[in-house]
């Protein structure tokens, strides 16, 4: 028996060394992937927040049609311009959103891998090929990272050009002031 478990005892010894041999590597990835979630997560959640205020905000712009009668057909069109511009620049919103939740969708996929990873490294056994999986994930990792940065770029962008719409819009509406104070 005691010559059994010598012989097992290498074994035993590589297969517990070849799984140890990723566990830095999957928890710097593990980090790197939580910290990556949050990122997008903050950034969708922050992108649905800011279309519901700026869509309420224009909805409680929106003058009532008895209003708008009173006013010139000029000062209707400059209206209308405009709320078709700020109309134009929200819809930006929805494309971001639909962009990132593609590329989310895919990104829980792929935590299911990294899951995986971190199973088998509890379990002290990792099936496939662990390496390929660990740059497959790493690779993720970094286009997650220069997606959200490109996304950034564009909602600066899709910001801006929705507050001059406001803008716009806003001094569109000023004769309605002046209508109320009559």
């Amino acid at each position: 028996m005691k010559k059994l478990f010598f012989l097992a005892l290498p074994f035993l010894f590589l297969s517990c060394k070849g799984v140890e041999q990723y566990r830095a590597g999957i928890e710097e990835l593990s980090g790197s992937w939580d910290t990556t979630t949050a990122g997008l997560s903050e950034f969708s959640a922050k992108l649905s927040s800011e279309l519901s205020n700026y869509t309420n905000a224009f909805a409680a712009m929106q003058p009532d049609e008895t209003t708008l009668a009173g006013l010139k057909s000029d000062q209707k069109e400059a209206i209308e311009a405009s709320r078709n511009e700020v109309v134009g620049a929200l819809k930006a919103y929805p494309e971001l959103q639909k962009n990132i939740k593609g590329f989310v969708d895919t990104w829980t996929e792929k935590s299911q891998v990294l899951t995986s990873l971190k199973d088998g490294l509890a379990a002290g056994k990792i099936e496939g090929d662990v390496t390929a999986q660990l740059s497959e994930l790493s690779g993720f990792v970094t286009t997650a990272n220069e997606n959200l940065s490109a996304w950034t770029a564009d909602h600066t962008s899709i910001q801006s050009t929705l507050r001059n719409a406001m803008g716009k819009f806003s001094v569109a509406m000023e004769p309605l002031n002046g209508m109320a104070n009559q």
